[in-house]
């Protein structure tokens, strides 16, 4: 263990204090100082990230620990709250007892470095203060991260210490020689630039001395979700607005200010960094990157990352009414229980909610208006105190059938069956009792005719002007089961037929074609999301999309009526060439984490693309790899 070291000033870089400490120690080869503080004379030193913490701990005593170190004298925390949260527990570790090699590609420093720093970085204003309180000057971390110009103190320019690895040995710690400063100050003179430039050096600041481990990649992607949906970038089934939000984007910074940044936006490129930062896909982004959009979606950082992060709720905020009619709350906020689900169709949230007093409801999303927290979509369990109420109505025995319906607010078949699982049996022989359907045991297992029938219903009350055709393709399943077992109920509830003598088929007034424009726009919208995010890459033609959506016919036959659909699809169909493009470089995102090397040969063999076809796309392929995945 040392007799003497260094101590760290606040935010230096243990590089640093190690070279201060060669310089007062008076040793003269740099191996007698590796082995004194690392216990191995074959380390390499490393700026912001240093390796063999455990070992460094240990020799400088009781007084620091590895995670010390890290925390306070690396730039660790810089990246770490956008990390995977196993990458990053990887990255600590190694930092503490691995050699370091890998270490800066956990970070993703190597693949997508932004404004990368060559050498050491120290600001004119910070120096001559500590010149005038230390006698010395030391190495900032904050001044050594990749994409901070400016000092987050005062806002002075940045500036480059004239020895670097290019003028000295690998084995040495550069030491800041006041001798070697350049302290006269200098401020960008663009104003725009300039408060750009130093709102994104103190973010920088924040959370390199902040604990923010709560956070981590996943859930700062749902915190920048919940952010766009209230800000309208969001649709109602979490697909985020990537155009709108490149506009926006695009006009808050200015496509100068982004190249400055080096983070320039192709909105073609199906993986730029700004629908890559808000997907949950396997890419990291830079942090710098992530602290240009944080600037972008909120005024003040620290709003950011408050520990309670309020999720996407298409359902406003907690507590919700309880709408069992008979009891006392009805109507009042009390339900805090709610789990929210995704419709299989149409993609749209289900909220389920759950009062203590046993009454269980859902409903689809997302509320619209206050007067959607009252609707029931469905009503999934009664409860104990709904039942004991029905219970004692029955045994008075003076509600006719539909009488007690309307009381209980419910159908006069669910009167008829609880009547029958109460115990009770008063209506035992009234002609409301559910008839038998006709089907074989498997089938009345299986099926929930009452669930087919609320389906039917939830979907003409969402769809008010579709007709029953449309209704019989938006519930195939349930409109067939109803048609063979219930067919008056169904021919009942559906809207009506609209007789042919009184249809003018030559006339577009019958049908809102913008309003079918719309609608059908928006189903292509989610069904091009759908495919694309499909394990196995599927080409984007009008087929593909068309079928699965089920609208193939008025495509083919009424396309000229629908002009921002047809805009829509001229944009995003993929010729064969496109197709491969995206499917190769899939294959890249695949495996960008796990090798070093990607050679193109795999890839090609990976993508089973006929060498003519992977020749077309070899040189765009290229170039991706070079520079269009780093982020």
């Amino acid at each position: 263990m040392l007799t003497f070291f260094t101590d760290p000033y606040e935010n230096e870089l243990l590089y640093g204090a190690i070279g201060r400490y060669h310089y007062y120690i008076g040793n003269i080869d740099y191996k007698d100082t590796l082995r004194e503080i690392f216990g191995n004379e074959s380390v390499i030193p490393s700026i912001e990230l240093c390796a063999h913490l455990d070992s460094v701990a240990n020799n400088l005593g009781g007084k620091y620990t590895a995670d010390y170190l890290i925390d306070k004298h690396s730039i660790f925390p810089f990246y770490a709250p956008f990390m995977p949260k196993t990458r990053r527990e990887e990255l600590r570790y190694d930092m503490k007892y691995k050699d370091g090699k890998g270490i800066y590609a956990k970070t993703g420093i190597l693949a997508g470095s932004v404004c990368k720093k060559e050498g050491i970085y120290y600001c004119p204003l910070c120096s001559e203060e500590e010149i005038n309180k230390y006698g010395e000057v030391y190495v900032h971390r904050e001044h050594q991260l990749q994409g901070v110009f400016v000092c987050p103190h005062n806002g002075a320019k940045l500036k480059k210490y004239k020895i670097d690895r290019t003028n000295a040995s690998r084995l040495e710690f550069i030491r800041l020689n006041e001798k070697l400063l350049d302290l006269n100050v200098e401020y960008e003179k663009d104003k725009d630039i300039y408060e750009k430039l130093l709102k994104i050096s103190k973010a920088a600041y924040y959370i390199l001395n902040n604990n923010l481990y709560y956070f981590n990649k996943d859930t700062i992607t749902e915190k920048y979700k919940a952010i766009l949906y209230s800000k309208g970038l969001v649709t109602t089934n979490k697909r985020i607005k990537q155009r709108e939000l490149y506009d926006e984007f695009i006009k808050y910074y200015g496509p100068e200010f982004l190249e400055i940044m080096e983070s320039s936006i192709d909105k073609d490129i199906e993986y730029n960094w700004l629908k890559v930062i808000t997907r949950d896909s396997k890419r990291t982004v830079h942090p710098i990157r992530h602290i240009l959009f944080i600037n972008f979606l909120v005024d003040d950082i620290k709003e950011f990352f408050k520990p309670e992060v309020n999720g996407y709720n298409p359902f406003g905020k907690s507590p919700w009414p309880c709408l069992n009619y008979v009891a006392e709350h009805y109507k009042k906020d009390v339900v805090t229980e709610l789990k929210i689900t995704t419709d299989y169709k149409t993609r749209l949230p289900v909220g389920t909610f759950t009062c203590d007093c046993g009454f269980i409801y859902s409903r689809k999303g997302p509320d619209k208006n206050i007067d959607d927290r009252y609707k029931i979509g469905r009503t999934k369990e009664f409860g104990s105190l709904w039942e004991e109420t029905l219970k004692q109505y029955l045994l008075e025995h003076k509600y006719g059938l539909r009488e007690l319906a309307r009381i209980m607010n419910c159908d006069p078949k669910t009167i008829v069956k609880f009547d029958k699982e109460l115990g009770i049996h008063y209506f035992e022989t009234s002609n409301m009792l559910v008839e038998k359907q006709k089907t074989n045991k498997k089938e009345n297992n299986d099926i929930d005719i009452q669930a087919y029938k609320e389906n039917i219903i939830i979907a003409m009350n969402e769809n008010s002007s579709y007709t029953r055709t449309q209704i019989r393709e938006l519930c195939k399943k349930e409109y067939t089961y109803l048609y063979r077992y219930d067919k008056d109920w169904l021919l009942e509830m559906l809207p009506k037929n609209i007789s042919r003598k009184n249809i003018d088929y030559k006339s577009d007034k019958r049908v809102n074609w913008n309003k079918r424009d719309e609608e059908i726009l928006k189903v292509i919208k989610e069904k091009y999301n759908s495919l694309l995010l499909r394990d196995k890459p599927i080409r984007i033609t009008k087929g593909n999309l068309c079928k699965e959506a089920g609208i193939l016919t008025i495509i083919e036959k009424k396309l000229d009526k629908l002009p921002r659909t047809k805009e829509y699809l001229d944009d995003i169909l993929e010729s064969v060439e496109a197709f491969q493009l995206r499917r190769a470089r899939s294959i890249v995102d695949e495996n960008l984490e796990d090798k070093e090397g990607i050679r193109l040969w795999e890839i090609q063999k990976l993508s089973k693309i006929r060498t003519s076809d992977f020749e077309k796309i070899k040189t765009k392929l290229e170039q991706y790899i070079d520079g269009g995945n780093k982020h």
